[in-house]
């Protein structure tokens, strides 16, 4: 028998959901008066999106809390199935009036602690959630890859940046540029895919935790082409710690393998100049014997990665290499550009540093 949903953890009536006017995805929410957020999904495919929806929701917009949050312990989530959003009613045989009934209702409610948090932040969130103004003439499309690497090529962030937020699909047209021959090119491209994933983590964050795990997975694949992927990871992680600091250990389990080392320790350099706290508590003495590496660009990118953890018990080792004639070159997204280091010039710069 067809029913008025009910919340699944006080089993009183909820009110039909609605378009608040500040979610990120197109899922219309409500509150139930015992703090229990829900969200429908009348699909019933997008059950991800409306997990993140509802525990934005409830968490009164706050990321940096809602993804340190523990499942059975600081929240419960769980959903009725068979909802049908045109009549607010379950519909356990799944038909109604000759339509096939797939939505669902997600809930999530927050421990006793935190449960004020939702609610009453609704204005906050709406404020923070009001989306810059988009250019009359601007229009959402889907890029070809030949049209984001001529906006990458010829600096055009903003557009990009548009073009993500409306179609987020074109995060992964971007990526394939990632796999271009050209290494300024494809390092602009690590740059930008980590702005942009400090500037729209908040609007479409499935799709941002999305790229981080493709990166990762086209670089743990032999048969994928890792290009830029692992630097581009220390990006995000760099502008997103608190959301995705815990990939450290994937860039760290790189360095065991040569070909990936030069770009996991890219990665890790960019990742300890920001959050150096990320690295000091995953053994960063670990990283010495990199500094031996035949390859000069290992040497380099572990002394730079040592410097920003300012780890001065390593200046005995370091003072071994104010000999070392070898340069490599290293891109620096701030300048937007490469610049060639010379190591001895580098290890005595470190050793002055520390000195001082």
């Amino acid at each position: 028998m067809n029913r008025p949903p009910r919340c699944p953890f006080c089993q009183r009536p909820v009110a039909p959901p609605k378009n608040l006017g500040f979610q990120f995805a197109d899922m219309e929410a409500g509150f139930c008066e015992c703090g229990a957020v829900y969200v429908s999904d009348v699909t019933g495919f997008n059950r991800g999106a409306a997990f993140v929806e509802a525990l934005f929701l409830a968490t009164g917009g706050r990321w940096e809390l809602a993804w340190d949050l523990i499942p059975g312990e600081d929240y419960q989530e769980t959903v009725l199935e068979h909802y049908d959003q045109v009549s607010h009613q379950i519909v356990p045989e799944g038909h109604f009036e000759g339509r096939k009934i797939s939505g669902i209702l997600y809930f999530v409610k927050l421990a006793k602690d935190l449960r004020d948090l939702g609610e009453k932040d609704l204005e906050e969130i709406r404020r923070r959630r009001k989306r810059p103004e988009t250019p009359p003439d601007f229009r959402p499309r889907k890029l070809r890859r030949g049209e984001a690497e001529k906006l990458v090529r010829e600096g055009r962030f903003e557009e990009l940046r548009l073009l993500c937020r409306h179609q987020p699909l074109n995060l992964r047209i971007l990526q394939k540029v990632l796999y271009h021959p050209e290494r300024t090119l494809r390092f602009r491209v690590v740059k930008y895919l980590g702005e942009l994933a400090r500037d729209l983590a908040d609007e479409i964050p499935e799709e941002i935790a999305d790229l981080v795990k493709r990166l990762l997975y086209a670089s743990a694949d032999s048969a994928a082409s890792a290009w830029g992927a692992l630097e581009t990871v220390g990006e995000i992680i760099r502008f997103l710690p608190r959301r995705f600091g815990l990939y450290v250990r994937n860039l760290l389990a790189f360095l065991a393998y040569p070909e990936f080392r030069p770009a996991a320790l890219f990665a890790l350099w960019r990742i300890a100049e920001r959050h150096p706290e990320l690295l000091r508590r995953e053994k960063p003495f670990r990283l010495l014997h990199l500094l031996s590496d035949e390859n000069p660009e290992v040497r380099g990118l572990a002394l730079l990665t040592m410097k920003a953890l300012g780890l001065k018990e390593t200046a005995p080792e370091i003072r071994k290499f104010e000999g070392d004639e070898a340069t490599f070159e290293v891109y620096f997204p701030e300048k937007d550009r490469f610049e060639t280091l010379r190591i001895k010039e580098l290890a005595t710069q470190i050793l002055r540093e520390w000195e001082e």
